[in-house]
C-alpha cells in the first residue's frame, strides 16, 4: 500500500495500545477473506490490444503485489498481515488471522485496490467474508468455508462494489472493531442478482482521496468514473455501472 494510506490507517489506529503480537502465518486459522472478480474481462480482451490488455494486466498484478506491503504500517500490524492468490480473472486477499488489526489492513487495502484498479478501467466486483479458512500459499493449498461465502456471495453481486457477508457482520458484534473502520461500511440497498437487498458495503469511494495529495470530492470523482465506464461499455454491462451510481448516492446522501 502507498504511504497515504499507510497515514490513514495510522490514523484510524489511534490511541490504540502498540502491540508486540506476531507470529509467523499457521496454515489453518480463522481469517478474513476477500473475494474479486475483474468484470468484463472478455469483453476487454476482445475490444482490446494484445498489448493494452497485457499492459492493464500488469498494472492489476503491480496493485495486487503492492497490498502485501505493510511495512510502513504502524508497529501494531504485522508487516505480513496479508497474502493474495490470483486464479483466472479472480483476486483472493487472505489475512494472517482474526484479529482486528487484520480487519483494519484489510479493509483500506481492498478499498484502495478496487478504487486504483477502476481508475485504471479495471472494473471489479467482491465480497468480503469470516471464518475457519486454510492458506498453504507454497504448496497452493486453499480451502475453507469463508471463500466458499466470499466466492457466492460475489456471484450475487450486481453492481461494482465489494459486499460483506454476515459472518462479518457478527463479527463487528462479537470483536472490538476500530469505530472509524466501521464506519467504512454502510448499510444500503445493494443491487443483487436476485434484488436489491440491505448490506453492508465497503465504501471504496473514500479511498479515491488517496490517489492525490489534494482533496477531492469523492462522490463527484466516482460518477465521474461510472460516466468514462458507461461510454466503454452497451447493452446488460450497463446495468452494473447504473447500479453503482445508485450506490454511490445512497453512500452520499
Amino acid at each position: 500500500m502507498g504511504p497515504k494510506t499507510s497515514a490513514i490507517v495510522a490514523e484510524a489506529s489511534r490511541n490504540k495500545q502498540s502491540s508486540k503480537y506476531k507470529k509467523s502465518w499457521s496454515p489453518t486459522s480463522k481469517r478474513f477473506v476477500c473475494f474479486l472478480d475483474i468484470m468484463g474481462f472478455k469483453d476487454l480482451v476482445m475490444r482490446n490490444s494484445h498489448k493494452d490488455i497485457y499492459e492493464l494486466l500488469n498494472k492489476l498484478s503491480k496493485h495486487r503485489d503492492d497490498l502485501e506491503n505493510t511495512s510502513s504500517l504502524p508497529e501494531q500490524y504485522d508487516s505480513d498481515t496479508l497474502k493474495t492468490v490470483s486464479f483466472s480473472d479472480s483476486i483472493v486477499i487472505f489475512t494472517k488471522d482474526d484479529r482486528p488489526e487484520c480487519f483494519e489492513v484489510l479493509t483500506f487495502a481492498v478499498g484502495w485496490l478496487f478504487s486504483q484498479s477502476l481508475i485504471d478501467g479495471i472494473p471489479m466486483k467482491g465480497a468480503i467474508a469470516f471464518g475457519e479458512m486454510s492458506v498453504n500459499i507454497s504448496s497452493q493449498i486453499f480451502f475453507g468455508q469463508p471463500l466458499i461465502d466470499a466466492y457466492l456471495l460475489e456471484e450475487e453481486v450486481n453492481y461494482y462494489g465489494i459486499v460483506v457477508h454476515d459472518t462479518v457482520e457478527r463479527y463487528f458484534d462479537e470483536y472490538n472493531v476500530n469505530k472509524n473502520i466501521q464506519k467504512l461500511y454502510i448499510d444500503c440497498l445493494t443491487p443483487l442478482k436476485s434484488g436489491k437487498i440491505n448490506h453492508l458495503n465497503l465504501n471504496w469511494i473514500s479511498s479515491l482521496n488517496l490517489q492525490n495529495d489534494i482533496d477531492i470530492n469523492e462522490k463527484e470523482k466516482a460518477l465521474s468514473l461510472m460516466l468514462k465506464q458507461r461510454r466503454r461499455t452497451s447493452g446488460y454491462p450497463r446495468k452494473y455501472i447504473d447500479n453503482t451510481s445508485e450506490v454511490i448516492n445512497l453512500m452520499y446522501k
